[in-house]
C-alpha cells in the first residue's frame, strides 16, 4: 500500500480523469517519487491485463434485469423505511396504551385519588392574597401621592 499523499491523484492520472495543470504537476510529481512512479507502473500492468483478456459480455437478459432492480432499488428502500417508522409508530402506541391502561387499573384498584389532581382543584387561602393585595395598593397609592418620601 502507497503512503504518499499523491496517491489518489496517481489514480486520478492513471484513469485520465485530471486537468492540463493538474496532470503537468503529477507527472512532475513522477519524476521524484519512486513509489508512485511504481505504483502507476503497477496501474497500467493491471490494465493492461484486464484489457488483453477482455470482458465476459453479459447476456442481454441478464443486463435487462440488473437494470430493472437498480431502476426499483431506490423505491424498495424508502418502502422499507417507510415500514420500520409505522412499525415504531405503532410499537408506542401500544406500549403508551398499555401503561395508560395500568395506571387507570392501579388507581380504581386503590379507590384514592392521585395527589396531583386532589391539588389542582383544592381550595387555596386567599386571606393571605387579600393582604398581599392590600398592602399593594397602598403602596401604589403611596406612590403616587408622592408621599412614598422617595421625592
Amino acid at each position: 500500500m502507497m503512503r504518499c499523499p499523491q496517491a489518489q491523484r496517481i489514480i486520478a492520472y492513471h484513469d485520465g480523469e485530471l486537468g492540463e495543470a493538474s496532470r503537468v504537476a503529477v507527472e512532475e510529481h513522477l519524476r521524484g517519487c519512486p513509489l508512485c512512479a511504481a505504483e502507476l507502473a503497477r496501474l497500467k500492468k493491471m490494465s493492461d491485463l484486464i484489457r488483453a483478456h477482455g470482458g465476459a459480455e453479459m447476456p442481454r437478459q441478464a443486463l435487462d434485469r440488473l437494470h430493472r432492480s437498480l431502476d426499483l432499488g431506490p423505491k424498495i428502500t424508502v418502502l422499507h423505511v417507510a415500514e420500520v417508522f409505522v412499525a415504531a409508530a405503532a410499537l408506542i402506541l401500544l406500549v403508551s396504551s398499555v401503561w395508560l391502561w395500568r395506571i387507570s387499573a392501579v388507581r380504581d384498584a386503590t379507590g384514592q385519588i392521585p395527589l396531583w389532581e386532589t391539588a389542582a382543584v383544592a381550595a387555596q387561602d386567599t386571606s393571605a392574597m387579600a393582604t398581599q393585595e392590600q398592602q399593594l395598593a397602598q403602596w401604589i397609592v403611596q406612590d403616587l401621592s408622592g408621599k412614598n418620601g422617595h421625592d
